[in-house]
């Protein structure tokens, strides 16, 4: 720093302008970069037979913000093109293959107003139209690839019945920090379940490329003897399931007194998440949609 404050005071006048206005140039770059945008969009979704009305309505509401953030920021779209050779009796056979991929340039960072749905029938087919507004930002690095599963009773599932025991299974390509709470939008409750109340409040720290079963005994920073269970009361519930991942370190909701917070509404949840996702442009977070059954 001082030796790059002595070249400033000593070079020429005019190379100094130049200086200064490459540095004003870069830090606006930087900040235009982070700006956070204001957006909204509609979508139109048919869903196959085989899904819920609670797992159509979430997919509809997913692809109405993807839709947002490809309006805003457009998409990558990349190709592969492969060629198989084979040889039979009849001759050579050449085979070629296109796959195509299409990824938005940009997050979800929060909605500014709740998701409308409208739910109605076109010829016996059921249609979900929605609406959504919120805050967005534009992509400027590739997200770090996540493995993810939601476990019931040790198998890879998102369908539950009461009383079924719940872990989450997670591996990063990157070492970071991770979160995982359960959103009840019935008493809009959300529930930290990771970070553990034996972590004093911090994010868990992930290792590249280790594969973690959270939730469960088999995670030896685990507390209890027992088993996570899922349980409800009605004949059919969804919770939502929000993982939070980041490369930098970052501490769950604190009171005034600087107390750890395992429950908070899920207003403050989200306030509290795009307070976090605003300053850290390294924050991903994927949503899961739990069904539970009695």
């Amino acid at each position: 720093m001082r030796n790059f404050r002595y070249f400033i005071e000593n070079c020429p006048p005019m190379l100094r302008r130049l200086c200064l206005c490459g540095i004003f140039l870069l830090f606006a770059s930087s900040l235009s970069a982070q700006k956070v945008r204001t957006v909204s969009a509609e979508y139109i979704y048919y869903p196959p037979e085989n899904v819920t009305l609670e797992q159509a309505k979430a997919t509809a509401i997913e692809r109405a913000r993807l839709e947002a953030i490809a309006n805003e920021f457009g998409t990558n779209v990349s190709q592969t093109n492969t060629i198989v050779i084979s040889n039979d009796k009849e001759g050579s056979n050449t085979q070629y293959n296109t796959y195509g991929s299409t990824e938005v340039k940009g997050d979800w960072i929060a909605d500014t107003a709740e998701p409308q749905v409208q739910i109605s029938y076109e010829g016996g087919m059921l249609v979900i139209k929605v609406k959504v507004a919120g805050k967005v930002r534009e992509r400027n690095s590739a997200d770090i690839e996540l493995d993810i599963a939601t476990l019931c009773n040790g198998t890879p599932s998102e369908s539950f019945k009461n009383n079924d025991k719940f872990a989450v299974r997670f591996k990063a390509a990157a070492n970071g920090f991770l979160s995982i709470y359960l959103i009840d939008d019935n008493v809009e409750q959300a529930y930290c379940l990771l970070p553990y109340e034996n972590e004093n409040g911090m994010a868990r720290e992930i290792e590249k490329g280790k594969t973690y079963t959270l939730l469960s005994t088999a995670d030896p920073v685990y507390p209890y003897r027992e088993e996570t269970i899922l349980t409800t009361e009605k004949k059919v519930d969804f919770n939502r399931l929000a993982i939070i991942f980041s490369t930098t370190r970052f501490a769950m909701p604190l009171t005034e007194q600087g107390a750890y917070v395992p429950e908070l509404t899920s207003t403050g949840f989200e306030r509290w998440l795009q307070k976090n996702r605003i300053k850290d442009e390294s924050m991903m977070v994927i949503y899961k949609t739990l069904e539970i059954k009695k």
